[in-house]
């Protein structure tokens, strides 16, 4: 959990950047691109900025997870600290440099704010959808395996987690991120391919980190 918080965060950025580049984020406002798209991608922000955890108080699902990660015992030092620091305005490129962050997870956030920064937003939708979106459904599957072999309260919060996120993302966010990636790319197969190879990029970071996770579990 203390790598894979690193993804929960960095995944709202993902979601908020597609906000700013696909619809009107500042007054004046002015309609801004395609009113689908501005549904679809606000449908979204609603979920994951402002969804209701297990006791029915709204809340992010990142907040979500840092309440799993306190239930369950692990450390959220680290990112509470970056988070602060951001709000006093410190830039991600350099709190990545300075922050207590395990070096994949630091690998893995350069890559999804390279993304954002390059600022193509079928790039991004595409990272969203397939990096992130379609996989955690089955990804979550297999840890709510094991956690349901054990009767353990302080599991709860992780396990709520976990089955909204199947819920959610499997039922809803899922299809919802697929047919953004289609009216963005449109009928222009340079998109899709520029889409796919990113796609591709998330997959191998995500794969990166889960082995490193591997890796530091099998040594304790």
């Amino acid at each position: 959990m203390e790598y894979h918080v690193w993804a929960v965060w960095d995944f709202m950025s993902l979601v908020k950047s597609l906000q700013q580049h696909l619809t009107c984020v500042r007054t004046p406002w002015v309609p801004v691109g395609d009113a689908e798209v501005r549904f679809l991608i606000n449908e979204i922000v609603v979920g994951e900025e402002s969804d209701v955890n297990r006791h029915n108080i709204r809340t992010s699902h990142f907040e979500m997870y840092l309440e799993a990660m306190r239930g369950m015992g692990a450390s959220t030092d680290p990112i509470d600290s970056f988070v602060r620091k951001l709000r006093e305005g410190g830039s991600v490129g350099s709190l990545l440099v300075s922050a207590e962050i395990p070096e994949a997870a630091r690998r893995f956030v350069a890559f999804t704010m390279d993304v954002i920064e390059r600022g193509k937003p079928h790039e991004i939708a595409s990272v969203f959808t397939f990096g992130r979106e379609e996989i955690i459904p089955t990804m979550f599957l297999g840890i709510l395996d094991t956690l349901e072999k054990k009767d353990n309260a302080s599991y709860e919060d992780l396990r709520y987690y976990l089955e909204r996120h199947v819920e959610v993302d499997g039922g809803h966010h899922g299809p919802l991120a697929e047919r953004m990636v289609e009216l963005l790319c449109g009928s222009d197969a340079a998109l899709y391919e520029e889409a796919a190879t990113m796609a591709k990029k998330a997959l191998q970071h995500r794969i990166a980190l889960w082995d490193a996770v591997a890796d530091e579990c099998s040594t304790r």
